[in-house]
């Protein structure tokens, strides 16, 4: 605690502590963030969990598809999925418009406040900045009032202060830019594959009502 007070004091106690209030923001997003994208939002084995709702689509078992997607909210696939088995009996149109609106409505979800992460980067980096040219400011008027040691030391402290701010302002942003391009790699992945299984029960859809034409002719 000793070591983190000094290193707090020597790199000036106003842009330390809005470095840390900055980081502080950022790690509680991502905590929020990843928590939601692999914990809430994400269906692990979405190929499987389609595969079951094919087999009951093809056996014409639809509520029991619809069902077994209101059980695994607060998945998104499956809301998305859900809203157009409810659909079923309409037209292709209509089931891929109530498809894409569903996807629509879960894109915000997987989205919202990442970007924000881009933005604390950017702050604490400046914020490091800031410190340096506030340490560098103090070494140039010690350089010019003071004499002797004195100048030293005060020299010293202010190339310590601009360091410092400057090592914890980059570190932070570092962070910050870390977890923003890990949680956009997540989302991502979330997104790629609700459009993608989505585009898969319209196909599907479309097949079992081809399905049922074929079987009423003959």
């Amino acid at each position: 605690m000793d070591a983190l007070h000094h290193y707090f004091e020597s790199g000036g106690w106003p842009i330390m502590v809005s470095i840390l209030s900055v980081l502080v923001i950022s790690l509680g997003l991502v905590v929020e963030r990843a928590f939601r994208l692999w914990m809430v939002y994400d269906l692990v084995n979405s190929d499987g969990f389609m595969a079951m709702v094919q087999k009951m689509v093809m056996n014409n078992s639809i509520e029991n598809a619809i069902r077994l997607c209101k059980k695994a909210r607060p998945k998104l696939l499956p809301h998305v999925l859900a809203e157009g088995l409810k659909r079923s009996n309409d037209s292709t149109q209509e089931i891929s418009n109530a498809v894409d609106q569903a996807v629509l409505t879960v894109l915000p979800q997987i989205t919202t406040r990442v970007s924000f992460l881009a933005t604390t980067a950017n702050v604490a980096t400046l914020l490091g900045l800031l410190g340096t040219i506030f340490g560098l400011m103090r070494s140039f008027a010690a350089v010019a009032k003071a004499t002797g040691a004195q100048k030293q030391t005060l020299l010293a402290e202010g190339i310590s202060e601009a360091l410092n701010a400057t090592s914890f302002g980059l570190s932070t942003a570092l962070f910050c830019l870390f977890c923003y391009g890990v949680l956009t790699a997540k989302q991502k992945s979330i997104v790629d594959d609700v459009n993608k299984n989505a585009s898969k029960l319209v196909d599907l859809l479309y097949t079992r009502k081809m399905k049922l034409k074929g079987t009423k002719k003959a």
